[in-house]
């Protein structure tokens, strides 16, 4: 096979095979004196040789060769430290051996402060500074407690980082701004099922971050040029979550989280519980680790949205809508890391995870949309008096109209607008299971790592409710005072606030059941030697990874029934001059919430409990619309699978090393779908196949001038794959019933990957104790990248639909050309320790990211769609005796969200927030907690072309969590 030839040509450098170990060795361990650690990433090298010289491993070993014989000094250096020297001689009959304790006199100095949190960051730091390319290491303790447990929460403190948000939580992350579905999520190196429904606010192949539990993650690694060994399947860069191990520790851990949440927006919000325990330890004199976490957390967030359309090319307004969401979530995973070791040479380990997410919706939604296409009333067709009366408003060549004349920017009136009044619930349900089995052995020099996983989803989503409307309403929509929190007042009509007639109304229930499977099985083959050529140290690598990953799309049906009472008849009945549809019964009685704290008035509530009981008791009563009920789409399949193969060298000269190789992959697609148009039950199966193949070649430079910098060059490559909804070809008509027209969501299976050629050069500097700062710049060449865009389908045969479908809307994905990110990333994080007392135990981090792009619409050359301009950081620790506090500011900038024609796509503005954490530390096993997220309740806003035609503004609240914690 195609990516095998990868693996061929670095098999002969072991020919000759590996021995054991020999007299010109050094081996040992290195740990922590005090906590019992053991320290990977901690430099030993020979004092007299300082180019022979290694790193230590996860587990603190380390092996040191070739070494003259005789009596020689190793020093070994680990950051926040004191470094040590020892005396070790050479020559005996087999390999020295020297176990390392390293201890600081900063403990005798700050006896109240978490161990984990100081070690944690010395050992990212050491990872991340030994490391042949650029890449941010981060430890799970830098910075305290995760809100929430969602991991989401620590990621946007990182550098290049962007939180993508849904409902107020973090959902997503970009990397140097680049959208979450360009970038790799793993656990562990590999990938994870993540079986998509419902709405996706950042594509199907984006890992959903905050369904994975914080608890069992020990570091993150961040890589932003990858290497030959990492999957190709990144353009901003890739995401690595590291598991904890109980062979990180020389002794048993156990830590746990308890307490309670509540959202601080709405009064009355229902106080949650959150909970969280692991437990790690070795046994049968350090063969077996089990290393166990476990979490669960309930969140309720609230939701307050004010929403408009501008459609049209001028700054009339067509929408004015007000949703109320309240969501109670709940997130829970169990899992088991259990490695036996037979010796230090040899290894196997199994990990299980099972991962549970449950999200309850309850969605109250009122509006008022345009009708007549959004066409401008001539009143000298039908005169302002006679649409008052009810009569259809008119344009000046006779056709429907919607849109009162003499609108601006900050002012339009609707005119015999529909007016709706909806309750709704989405249930979600999504389970995961994760199992992986591994195993490595050594010889001498050489390794040889096998790793397989298991990874089967499924995920299950229903979004119903009950919707009645009225048409004949008058609406103004008055931005004159704020942009964002726009006045809508009735004009005419009978009354659609609260004490609203609903004999004047129709109804109707609706349903969008959506049920996803998912698999993903990976089985990867590593093999690595390090030998000397010509003296020169050399790590040579090669491995094989297959990864299958198949995702049917079950159960994606949306039938619409409407309520027509005993008669069966929506409204009036016409024989009998009697409406029997009785709606007020659906009515509680009391006023709904009024939106933004009191800002908007208050509407009826539907009681969605009261129509799904009558539509269980009388289903008579609500008669199937059209074909939706009888009809159903055929279950969409992707099936994509992919091989590959690759080889690296690393080769180190003395303070240069290099890193060059390449990656093959072989991608093979099988794809099943249908055309799903209610109006028309004809079904169409589609199966197309397909396969591409891409070489990724990389070339990554290190030069260490001295122990305190690096500077780093890297040339590396990558690609996004389409998401598997975009390639499946199934093509969904849904209708406008007022304007008799729809829009037409159509798959592209004809989409390419994204193809990225990456260029970095970084320098950094590290100093003591554990701090770096760090300056880059980077350039990204991406080829046929992939868009969103939306179209107006044309007239005529030619138009991709036979002819049908003419003025429909078209929301497709499309490979756009070539498009170009030029960027610069700053990076600063310290312990300020030469400050005086008592501030002294100042800790600050900083970091900065901004981006140019360019991309080749069909409109002209664009800043990229979704691609975040700047983003920035800011964090501040201050220890003082048992108190902590932590204040943290995150920056995203406006960006483009969607492109469209003529400067139509739509842009978020920007997003700033701060995070407080008070900490109080009574033992090292019990802590006092308060984190107060979002403190000052900020949300960006979404706008077309210019600030003054908003979209849309919404407020989640602010978050409150209380509780203790603790380390045993």
């Amino acid at each position: 096979m195609y990516p095998t030839r990868a693996f061929a040509f670095i098999l002969a450098t072991w020919a000759a095979g590996s021995g054991p170990l020999g007299a010109d060795d050094i081996r040992g361990t290195v740990r922590n004196d005090r906590t019992g650690a053991y320290l990977a990433g901690a430099e030993i090298s020979l004092v007299e040789h300082p180019a022979v010289a290694v790193v230590s491993e996860r587990d603190g070993s380390f092996l040191l060769k070739p070494v003259p014989p005789g009596t020689h000094r190793i020093r070994v250096f680990y950051t926040g430290l004191d470094a040590v020297e020892r005396v070790v001689t050479v020559g005996t009959a087999a390999a020295a051996v020297v176990d390392v304790a390293l201890a600081s006199e900063v403990y005798r100095l700050e006896q109240f402060v978490v161990a984990g949190e100081r070690e944690g960051n010395a050992a990212a730091l050491m990872s991340q500074r030994a490391a042949p390319n650029v890449v941010n290491v981060v430890s799970m303790d830098a910075y305290g407690n995760v809100a929430d447990g969602n991991i989401g929460n620590f990621l946007q403190n990182l550098p290049g980082i962007a939180a993508n948000k849904e409902g107020g939580d973090i959902v997503g992350v970009g990397l140097r701004g680049t959208p979450p579905e360009l970038n790799a999520v793993t656990v562990d190196g590999t990938r994870s099922a993540y079986p998509v429904i419902g709405y996706a606010p950042q594509g199907d192949r984006a890992m959903a971050i905050d369904q994975i539990p914080s608890e069992a993650i020990k570091e993150i690694e961040v890589t932003k040029g990858n290497r030959p060994e990492n999957p190709a399947d990144s353009l901003g860069g890739s995401v690595n979550l590291v598991t904890k191990s109980a062979f990180d520790y020389r002794s048993r851990v156990v830590t746990y989280r308890a307490g309670a949440n509540q959202n601080t927006y709405r009064s009355g919000m229902r106080i949650t519980p959150t909970l969280a325990a692991t437990f790690m330890d070795t046994f049968l004199a350090r063969r077996l680790g089990v290393a166990f976490s476990a979490s669960y957390t309930e969140t309720t967030n609230t939701r307050d949205r004010v929403q408009m359309s501008h459609l049209d090319p001028d700054v009339r307004n067509s929408r004015a809508r007000l949703l109320d969401d309240t969501t109670e979530r709940i997130r829970a995973g169990a899992g088991g890391n259990f490695e036996w070791r037979f010796d230090a040479s040899a290894r196997v380990w199994l990990n299980l995870n099972v991962n549970y997410y449950a999200s309850e919706l309850s969605r109250h939604n009122r509006q008022a949309s345009a009708g007549g296409g959004r066409r401008i009333a001539d009143y000298a067709r039908v005169s302002r008096a006679a649409i008052e009366a009810g009569t259809q408003p008119r344009d000046s060549a006779n056709a429907t109209a919607g849109i009162a004349p003499g609108f601006t920017a900050t002012f339009t009136e609707l005119l015999g607008a529909t007016w709706t009044n909806q309750a709704a619930r989405e249930t979600r349900r999504q389970r995961q299971f994760k199992a992986a089995v591994g195993a490595e052995k050594k010889w001498g020099d050489t390794r040889l790592t096998f790793v397989a996983s298991h990874n089967p989803t499924s995920a299950a989503n229903n979004f119903f409710g009950f919707t009645t409307t009225r048409t004949g309403v008058g609406m103004a929509i008055d931005q004159s005072r704020e942009t964002t929190r726009p006045i809508f007042r009735q004009t005419y009509g009978p009354t659609v606030g609260f004490g609203s007639d609903f004999s004047g109304y129709l109804a109707q229930r609706f349903e969008q059941p959506d049920r996803t499977t998912e698999e993903i099985d990976n089985v990867r083959v590593d093999l690595d030697r390090t030998l000397r050529i010509a003296g020169v140290p050399v790590r040579l690598k090669a491995g094989l990874d297959h990864r299958l990953q198949e995702r049917w799309f079950l159960n994606t049906y949306r039938p619409i029934w409407l309520y027509g009472g005993a008669d069966r008849l929506q409204g009036l009945n016409a024989a009998t001059r009697v409406n029997d549809d009785n709606l007020a019964q659906f009515v509680t009685g009391r006023p709904g919430a009024g939106l933004f704290n009191g800002y908007y008035p208050q509407f009826d509530v539907i009681d969605l409990g009261r129509t799904e009981a009558m539509f269980r008791d009388h289903p008579e009563y609500f008669v199937p619309s059209g074909t939706t009920v009888a009809f159903s789409p055929v279950p969409g399949i992707g099936r994509e699978r992919v091989l590959a193969g690759y080889g690296q060298g690393t080769a180190t000269l003395g303070p240069v090393q290099v890193l060059a190789g390449a990656r093959l992959e072989e991608t093979r697609l099988d794809t099943r779908g249908s055309l799903a148009d209610a109006r028309n039950p004809g079904r169409t199966s589609i199966q197309r196949s397909g396969d591409y193949r891409k070489a990724f070649p990389s070339l990554h430079l290190r030069y260490t001038p001295g122990r305190a910098f690096v500077v780093r060059g890297s040339y590396s490559t990558g690609s996004a794959r389409p998401g598997l909804a975009d390639l499946v070809p199934n093509t969904t008509v849904s209708y406008n019933a007022t304007t008799g027209l729809g829009t037409v969501t159509s798959a592209n299976p004809g989409l390419k990957p994204q193809y990225s050629e990456n260029y970095d050069v970084a320098i950094e500097a590290y100093f003591e104790p554990a701090g770096v700062l760090s300056a880059g710049v980077f350039r990204k060449e991406i080829t046929d990248f992939i868009a969103p865009i939306q179209t107006v389908i044309a007239d005529g045969t030619g138009n991709g639909f036979g002819g049908d479908y003419a003025e429909f809307l078209l929301n497709t994905k499309t490979n756009l050309g070539q498009a170009r990110v030029d960027g610069l990333e700053l990076n600063y994080s310290q312990r300020l320790r030469f400050l005086p007392r008592p501030l002294e135990t100042l800790s600050l981090f900083a970091n900065y990211t901004r981006l140019n792009t360019s991309g080749a619409y069909a409109t002209g050359s664009s800043p990229l769609a979704g691609f975040v301009p700047t983003t920035y950081n800011l964090g501040l620790t201050y220890d003082w005796r048992q108190w902590q506090l932590r204040v943290r500011y995150n920056y995203k900038s406006d960006y483009l969200y969607t492109a469209g024609a003529a400067n139509a796509g739509s842009r978020v503005t920007d997003d700033p927030t701060v995070d407080l954490n008070l900490q109080y530390r009574f033992r090292p096993w019990l802590t006092v907690y308060v984190d107060y997220i979002n403190v000052f309740n900020n949300s960006p806003d979404w706008y077309m072309r210019d600030r003054r035609l908003i979209e849309m503004s919404e407020l989640y609240g602010a978050r409150l969590n209380v509780g203790v914690s603790g380390r045993f």
